[in-house]
């Protein structure tokens, strides 16, 4: 199947026409052009945006996993996670971790070994609290807690939040992290974040494909807005660095966007 110049990309992948191409053909296409995201005019996200929903045989399997590898380093996660809460928090006898958008339990089995001092706290979609909840009752799990709303959330206090690439799916994302950072958590890390630098607009709205035939929207966030926005409730921004995963094909989004387009982890801590 022949490549496709990044213009027919664009034009194809934005109309209507896709609804009538055989999903096989566009999963070829998809693979042969390196389709990750088409930039949409959307200003707010989908209702139904991200339907990923867990089993608990994908829990058992997990488990089954880290139970037979305690190396084992969990997927599309900062690798490095572990290790750098080792070194902050290793003089406490206990520090608060809150995982939000955890999707799998990943996080939870491998920190619980590397970290023992965690006290582990689960968030995501409700329907996956509820399985993660029954799956932690029947299997006994000690120092996790599922948190099912953000009213509950709010209900505890945290030393260190961790965003998994989760932010740009949560469609009124300024007003969550308004409440999150009501908390005062020590530190906060965002992991996987699409980012741009020169453009007029804070954010914009892109088509994801890399994951067809699952759709799905996000935003990409221009570095000054949402640094501001975080600094602006008392913290400074540690570092910023490439995302391990970062292996992202930006070319079919708008030409002035996609060649400073990156995908970036941001690391705050809260000013003293």
């Amino acid at each position: 199947m022949l490549k496709l110049s990044d213009k027919v990309v664009n034009s194809l992948f934005k109309s209507k026409l896709l609804n009538f191409i055989p999903k096989r053909v566009i999963k070829r296409l998809i693979k042969k052009n390196k389709i990750f995201f088409i930039q949409t005019s959307l200003k707010n996200l989908p209702s139904n945006n991200y339907p990923f929903l867990l089993s608990l045989e994908d829990l058992d399997k997990k488990k089954d996993i880290y139970s037979n590898d305690e190396t084992k380093i969990p997927t599309n996660e900062f690798p490095y996670l572990g290790l750098i809460l080792k070194l902050i928090f290793y003089e406490k006898e206990k520090f608060r971790f809150l995982d939000f958008g955890a999707q799998y339990i990943d996080n939870y089995l491998f920190l619980k070994n590397k970290n023992r001092n965690i006290e582990y706290f689960y968030h995501d979609l409700v329907e996956n609290n509820k399985i993660v909840q029954e799956f932690v009752n029947f299997n006994n799990l000690e120092n996790i807690e599922v948190l099912n709303n953000l009213e509950d959330i709010n209900k505890k206090e945290y030393d260190f939040i961790y965003f998994g690439s989760v932010i740009q799916y949560v469609n009124e994302f300024k007003k969550l992290l308004q409440e999150i950072l009501k908390k005062k958590p020590k530190y906060i890390y965002f992991s996987g974040l699409n980012i741009y630098q020169k453009n007029t607009n804070n954010f914009i709205i892109c088509k994801q494909f890399n994951v067809f035939p699952q759709m799905n929207y996000c935003y990409f966030f221009k570095f000054d807005y949402l640094v501001d926005l975080i600094c602006s409730k008392n913290y400074d921004l540690l570092y910023c660095t490439q995302n391990p995963n970062s292996k992202i094909n930006y070319s079919h989004i708008n030409s002035h966007l996609n060649e400073n387009c990156q995908y970036l982890d941001l690391f705050f801590k809260i000013k003293n």
